[in-house]
């Protein structure tokens, strides 16, 4: 992931319809990608991605904030760069419908030292705490002295390979496209 994704999108729905639309395992896998997610604080649920042509990437996440049908914070961390982000929905009721925002942020420790000297938590005030990476650095040492070079070379690789794809691309192909029908399917389902 490179930098921060900042996206607002309006839609003609309440905000608990784009609520369930987010929290819901089922709509979610209609309009992003296959998981287990619970909108449950603290449960920790997997996104699958067959994003990249033969390569499945599975995302491990935790549900970090809940406030229905408010705020939806879970933590994002794939499986192949590991580098960890925050992904931040924000539901405002607008004339008309909901205003969805969303923030992908990452949250690995250059991003934690950087954003205590400027003070910008964003919406977690102080909470520095949640964009620690749990990977105590001697652990990535040691991992980095048993791993071949072929591995690093490879890892490399796959690397450069997801930079080169635009992560904002993708969140807004997403919201643009794919969460609109899914909401509207949602419409006809419950009328």
């Amino acid at each position: 992931m490179k930098g921060q994704v900042k996206l607002s999108v309006f839609y003609p729905y309440p905000p608990e319809k784009v609520w369930q639309a987010l929290t819901d395992c089922r709509v979610l896998n209609a309009w992003m990608m296959k998981n287990d997610f619970e909108p449950r604080l603290g449960h920790k649920f997997k996104f699958e991605s067959n994003s990249l042509l033969g390569i499945k990437t599975i995302i491990h996440c935790e549900v970090m904030e809940l406030d229905e049908p408010k705020c939806l914070i879970y933590s994002w961390q794939d499986g192949v760069t590991r580098e960890p982000s925050l992904v931040i929905w924000t539901l405002t009721p607008v004339e008309g419908g909901t205003q969805l925002q969303l923030k992908h942020q990452p949250t690995g420790y250059a991003t934690t030292v950087m954003l205590s000297k400027s003070g910008d938590f964003g919406h977690f005030g102080t909470r520095a705490d949640l964009f620690l990476y749990d990977q105590p650095v001697e652990n990535i040492n040691k991992q980095m002295l048993e791993t071949s070079p072929l591995q690093l070379t490879t890892t490399e690789e796959l690397n450069s390979l997801l930079f080169q794809t635009d992560f904002r691309d993708e969140w807004d192909y997403l919201l643009n496209q794919k969460l609109p029908d899914a909401l509207l399917r949602l419409e006809s389902l419950y009328h």
